[in-house]
């Protein structure tokens, strides 16, 4: 009993608390939000600007947590009544509390979490998810102003004299592809979850512009070249949204949308503007094409897939298998790398390069799988580390570009970021595209080529800031 009330007084000295910066930073809270990145801000604009949003979601917590002005009692019921089960345990054996399983745990605004049923009545249940979440995304600003935007800001001694910063980029990952540090440039929000504008603060010297170009689906063409599967070929030469393409085989009620003529799979000549597109109209279906497509690529069981989609069993057995019958040669290359694994030790990439697989024959079943599943995925993620580390030097060593005045400034996962003058920037721009999708040279005229059996897309585009070329 003296447990249950530490716990209840802990949790209402909590709200307490946090009421009183909600209501003292009210009018705050009121402001419009700042167009500004906050790299831009100086130290005083970027705290008001963080305490405006962490207030946000702390009053979002304490609205849900209390009842006229006095906390509810929010009785954890695996403290008294063990029913919430852990999901993950730490190497201490202790129930893991990390943000991924908090944010399992308490779900979505449609859709709770597990957590909600921890609790004696759905009301309250859902207002702890609700706190959860708004207490996760708290701790997410933290992180990303005390990891990124602070050392950005020249607090820990990044920036030179001119206000550049020189990140590192290492080759030391098993797969071959670069890792970044001081600061990790690869670790980039989305664009649709730049909550602070990063990437607007990284911007081409007075004078010039920043070029971006950024391959397109690169490990899954890199998968349809080495499987040599027939149908993913026909779909990268036909073009558009492959992604797309894989959400109307998985749903009959988009076949029937596009047969109806309600939505279309790409844009066509005398087609009407205003019908939208399947990626616009079926955006969640596109996501879960989109993860099935690069789980499948990476060796991702359906019992994976199961757990990340939060279905049965049965439908992510029913769903792997449809994308394995149109694609039969996927399922036949991946089984000959297993078998190529288990007979040499290791696999290779596209240019040659080994990783070894010492737990391939492991009796550890967990060391097995993983070994296998790196089977898989290391002559995809390992190729495209090749291609783009094959771009990257032609890029840094091209003498036109050179002429134009441009230098390569980045490469973040599959895209390569250039600066130069603006007046050269058009053809600067068509001539990172043709590099980047001709990276191989021929043996024997020493011309750049493409040695794979489909196009290697490249999207680009130039602004003066990293945010608007992308």
């Amino acid at each position: 009993a003296a447990e249950i009330a530490e716990v209840e007084e802990y949790l209402a000295k909590y709200l307490r608390e946090n009421k009183a910066i909600v209501e003292a930073h009210a009018a705050e809270i009121a402001e419009p939000k700042s167009s500004k990145s906050l790299l831009e801000m100086s130290v005083e604009e970027r705290e008001r600007e963080r305490t405006k949003d962490r207030v946000k979601l702390l009053a979002k917590a304490v609205q849900t947590a209390e009842s006229d002005g006095i906390p509810n009692k929010v009785e954890l019921r695996r403290v008294t009544e063990p029913t919430l089960q852990p999901v993950a345990f730490t190497k201490t054996g202790m129930p893991q509390m990390s943000t991924p399983v908090l944010k399992m745990l308490a779900g979505s605004e449609d859709k709770p979490g597990p957590l909600v049923d921890a609790f004696k009545t759905r009301k309250e249940g859902e207002e702890a998810c609700t706190a959860v979440r708004a207490l996760v995304q708290v701790s997410a600003i933290n992180t990303l102003l005390e990891s990124f935007i602070m050392p950005l800001q020249g607090l820990y001694g990044i920036l030179d004299a001119n206000d550049r910063v020189h990140g590192s980029l290492n080759m030391n990952t098993e797969t071959g592809r670069l890792s970044s540090r001081r600061p990790n440039l690869q670790n980039q929000p989305a664009l649709e979850k730049d909550r602070y504008n990063i990437r607007r603060a990284f911007v081409a010297s007075p004078g010039n512009t920043l070029i971006v170009a950024d391959y397109g689906q690169l490990e899954l063409r890199i998968l349809a070249h080495i499987a040599d599967c027939t149908a993913m070929k026909e779909a990268f030469a036909t073009g558009g949204d492959f992604h797309s393409r894989t959400a109307v085989n998985m749903y009959s009620f988009i076949q029937d949308d596009i047969a109806n003529g309600t939505c279309l799979l790409e844009k066509e000549a005398g087609s009407d503007p205003n019908t939208p597109l399947v990626k616009d109209k079926y955006g969640a279906e596109r996501r879960k094409a989109k993860t099935l497509n690069f789980s499948i690529a990476y060796g991702k069981t359906a019992h994976g897939l199961a757990k990340d989609w939060d279905v049965s069993m049965k439908e992510a057995e029913d769903t792997v298998k449809a994308w394995y019958d149109s694609r039969p040669e996927v399922r036949d290359w991946q089984e000959r790398m297993r078998q190529e694994a288990r007979r040499y030790g290791a696999v290779c990439t596209l240019l040659g390069r080994r990783r070894p697989l010492p737990d391939i024959t492991s009796k550890n079943s967990g060391a097995r799988g993983r070994a296998e599943r790196a089977a898989i995925n290391t002559p995809i993620q390992g190729s495209a580390a090749d291609i783009v580390t094959l771009a990257m030097v032609e890029v840094a060593s091209d003498a036109r570009l050179r002429e134009l005045g441009y230098t390569m400034l980045l490469q973040v996962h599959d895209e390569i970021i250039i600066e130069g003058p603006i007046e050269s920037a058009d053809e600067a721009q068509r001539r990172l595209v043709h590099l980047m999708g001709h990276p191989f040279r021929d043996e024997s005229s020493g011309e750049l080529v493409n040695k794979l059996t489909v196009e290697l897309a490249v999207d680009s585009d130039k602004a003066l800031s990293w945010y608007e070329a992308k």
